[in-house]
């Protein structure tokens, strides 16, 4: 079924259609009708298969503008994850002016009420920080109406079945519950009897639908590195993943790469989140082509040219075995997960099978030649993929967001700037999407490529009697 076919927001329709989905996943096929009834579910779906979308869309298309403040509370295991929902509600609410706000730790508490000063319809959180804010009063527990709890496994692997469950006791006006695991255990089950018992499970794809080869290779501890150059330098791949155990050895590994002259980044919890968050974003922008990472840091990358993921150190807990799979096949493209086996991994592979209910075939010799053949073939490839860096654009070509250096403190406010907008000739309600009015500045998403006519009379006028500063907005 393709997305045009359903009854569904023209404008939600429009964002879809502009961040180019054509058909329905199976996931979000069972998930929309029954979420749009209002039904509590229990989803279950391959990373990658679209549940994201699945569960926002219905969501979005009740939602409106109106709603001052959240009635959608997501909760999510990892910062990335939850920064990575509210990015894919903003990108799917554009056209309807809805906006997500991102609660998580490690962030500066007066950042995030900053934030929600201003107009927004959804939360997505860590639990930790969802439930800081709870305690202080700075969500209105009253408006949640909608309870999203994406990645039910690994937020129960980490350790967060007592938050949340006090977080669903602050949340007295809950009438929708939905939960969406890659894996349905029966930690998993009690969770959503105990939450919402009166669900439905939905079940949709698998691993093999998602076309992902998964290989073992026999290495010796003291040959990781050497195995790590040898696909490289083989296979030659645009993107690719590197899973470490622990962050102490992303450090380790992201430097000697450097030191061999790959063009590698690293993502860890012990980093800060800024400093996260500019990996994540050259990653995704095709900067650079490969990323050292630690299991709770890649929670959340969506990345669809990943080609390869490699645990070049088997996974510690048998759930990451998973979700390291599922980073690559993402929308159904085709990947590659390779898991690097040594022989102190033994114990490990046969928790691993137990817990995937498949026995393994015979890890491969791992081929060094491609280490000692093929180098400066690959220092070419990464020449040619440097200068091929695609150009920044984009995701909404039509949408232009502009800065005006005024805002609460000039006791602007948002309708000032939509008054002052309609004033200028060929700019209607239509063309105005999200005002964010911040203390010292605003921000005005301008829809329907009327960027540069919103801009050029913004300039030449006054707003509420003052004249501001207009400009190309530098904030994302």
């Amino acid at each position: 079924m393709e997305f045009k076919d359903i009854k569904m927001d023209e404008e939600i329709l429009r964002a879809v259609n502009t961040l180019g989905f054509l058909k329905l996943t199976e996931i979000q096929e069972k998930v929309a009708p029954l979420a749009l009834a209002g039904e509590n579910i229990l989803g279950a779906s391959s990373t990658g298969s679209g549940k994201t979308i699945a569960f926002l869309m219905p969501v979005l298309e009740r939602t409106d503008w109106e709603e001052q403040k959240a009635n959608t509370l997501i909760l999510a295991p990892s910062r990335e994850l939850a920064i990575q929902i509210k990015n894919e509600y903003d990108a799917l609410g554009r056209y309807k002016k809805l906006r997500c706000v991102a609660l998580y730790g490690k962030q500066p508490m007066k950042e995030q009420l900053l934030d929600m000063k201003s107009r927004y319809q959804a939360i997505s959180g860590t639990p930790g920080r969802v439930l800081d804010h709870l305690k202080r009063g700075t969500i209105d527990r009253e408006r949640i109406d909608t309870l999203i709890i994406d990645e039910v496994d690994e937020l129960l692997d980490k350790g967060f079945h007592d938050e949340m469950m006090e977080i669903i006791g602050h949340l007295p006006g809950v009438k929708q519950t939905m939960m969406f695991s890659a894996t349905i255990t029966e930690e998993v089950k009690s969770l959503a009897e105990s939450v919402a018992p009166m669900y439905k499970t939905i079940v949709a794809t698998t691993d093999e639908e998602l076309k992902i080869t998964e290989t073992h290779y026999k290495v010796e501890e003291k040959d990781k590195f050497k195995a790590l150059l040898s696909l490289l330098y083989g296979r030659k791949p645009q993107g690719m993943i590197i899973f470490v155990n622990t962050k102490e050895q992303c450090g380790k590994l992201h430097k000697k790469l450097e030191e061999a002259n790959v063009d590698a980044l690293k993502i860890h919890g012990g980093m800060l989140q800024k400093d996260r968050e500019l990996a994540m974003k050259r990653f995704k922008q095709k900067e650079v082509p490969y990323m050292v990472a630690t299991d709770v840091a890649a929670r959340g990358i969506d990345v669809s040219f990943l080609e390869i993921s490699l645990s070049y150190d088997f996974p510690v807990e048998k759930e990451s075995y998973v979700h390291r799979k599922g980073r690559v096949g993402r929308h159904f493209k085709e990947g590659q997960a390779i898991y690097f086996v040594t022989e102190y991994d033994e114990r490990k592979v046969r928790e691993v099978e137990d817990f995937v209910g498949y026995t393994f075939e015979e890890p491969l010799e791992m081929d060094y030649k491609p280490f000692r053949e093929e180098k400066d073939a690959f220092r070419e490839f990464q020449k040619n993929l440097r200068r091929s860096r695609p150009k920044k654009k984009s995701t909404h070509a039509d949408i232009t967001k502009l800065y005006i250096n005024g805002g609460k403190k000039k006791k602007i406010r948002a309708i000032d700037i939509v008054g002052t907008l309609c004033s200028i000739e060929g700019i209607s309600k239509e063309d105005i999407g999200i005002i964010t009015v911040e203390d010292q500045g605003s921000y005005i998403d301008i829809l329907n490529a009327k960027g540069t006519l919103a801009l050029k009379g913004l300039q030449e006028r006054k707003i509420k009697g003052k004249a501001l500063k207009v400009e190309l907005a530098k904030k994302l």
